[in-house]
């Protein structure tokens, strides 16, 4: 029997490096998105705020589920108001703040902030798992950590990351195509 995805979810399917900012194209922080994540305890729950560079803001309450991997996941959203979003905001959570960039190609790169300074990670998504495994990786990614649980937003928030700690996955070769 085929597996089934959660009445109103989409398969959201990603791919993340991390990013070698010495290669990486230039950031402008003016066009820069802010994001705040909030991972609320013993849930699959997500709360966040993104605050585009012109100041507005959209707020909305996430939730993946279990998938084949986590470069394919379902993923529901539900769209909320700045009050809403307080109430929730209320509850105890483990937090992320990131800066997303959109840098061509698809791809955008995420700078993050306080506990998490130093981690640069890179994400790229598609409609479909052909499309995401045909996808030419740029140079600036070194290392693939799409299916690192380790480098997962709630991992990443409750466990925290160390710059010495060498990941999981395997190393991308100078000129891999894939």
């Amino acid at each position: 029997m085929p597996e089934t995805s959660p009445k109103y979810s989409v398969v959201e399917r990603e791919r993340r490096f991390l990013v070698d900012p010495t290669l990486a194209p230039a950031l402008d922080p003016t066009t820069a998105r802010l994001i705040e994540d909030r991972y609320l305890p013993g849930t699959g729950l997500r709360l966040r705020r993104v605050t585009a560079p012109d100041g507005s803001v959209v707020y909305k309450l996430g939730k993946k589920y279990p998938g084949t991997g986590l470069s394919s996941r379902p993923m529901t959203n539900i769209y909320l108001d700045a009050a809403e979003y307080d109430v929730l905001a209320a509850l105890s959570a483990a937090v992320v703040i990131k800066r997303r960039h959109d840098v061509g190609g698809g791809f955008a790169i995420d700078v993050f902030e306080r506990a998490l300074a130093g981690l640069i990670l890179a994400e790229i998504s598609a409609d479909d798992d052909a499309e995401l495994a045909a996808i030419a990786v740029p140079s600036w990614c070194t290392v693939e950590v799409t299916e690192d649980v380790a480098y997962a937003g709630g991992t990443l928030a409750i466990d925290g990351w160390h710059a010495t700690a060498a990941p999981g996955v395997v190393t991308i070769a100078e000129g891999d195509e894939r």
